[in-house]
């Protein structure tokens, strides 16, 4: 082949590329050319919001979340304590100490009277008997009321008792 005519196929298949290559939207609003920089302030507007507030929002919220955390954590465990543990109580004479569900209670010292529903009495799981209402409340027997209906016991003298759950004198 000729020296020229290599030359002429060179440059148009050149400008060929080029005028393909300009006409291909490279460049343009569609598809911008961009530098480094601007892409990186772009992502730290979007990152931070131009600022570090959604950061400290979110640090500030996650600081209330593990303080409430912490709190009911203590009161999970002030509760385990409190149903693990028995509670001495004074019940004055003429009171009547009500239980609540699945409540134990011991009377320590005094005299108390059983009071039942019609559903049933009191158990007393030491003797393994259940006490009906007017049967005298046996000292240092575990007493257990099964129900929030209304049992308990009536202090026929000052008792003390020890109480484990939840109850009411009244």
């Amino acid at each position: 082949m000729n020296k020229k005519l290599k030359i002429v196929l060179a440059v148009a298949i050149l400008s060929g590329t080029s005028l393909y290559a300009a006409d291909s939207l490279i460049g343009t609003k569609a598809d911008p050319v961009v530098t480094k920089s601007y892409v990186d302030s772009k992502i730290a507007q979007i990152t931070y919001n131009g600022n570090n507030s959604n950061t400290s929002d979110l640090e500030a919220r996650i600081k209330a979340h593990e303080a409430l955390i912490s709190a009911l954590s203590q009161q999970i465990v002030a509760l385990e304590e409190a149903k693990s543990t028995f509670e001495v109580v004074n019940v004055p004479m003429g009171s009547t100490i009500y239980g609540k569900q699945s409540s134990e209670i011991i009377v320590r010292s005094g005299e108390g009277t059983v009071v039942a529903t019609s559903a049933g009495g009191i158990q007393d799981v030491t003797d393994g008997v259940d006490l009906l209402g007017g049967t005298k409340a046996p000292n240092n027997n575990l007493l257990i009321i099964p129900r929030e209906d209304g049992r308990g016991i009536l202090a026929d003298k000052p008792m003390v008792v020890m109480v484990r759950g939840g109850y009411t004198i009244s």
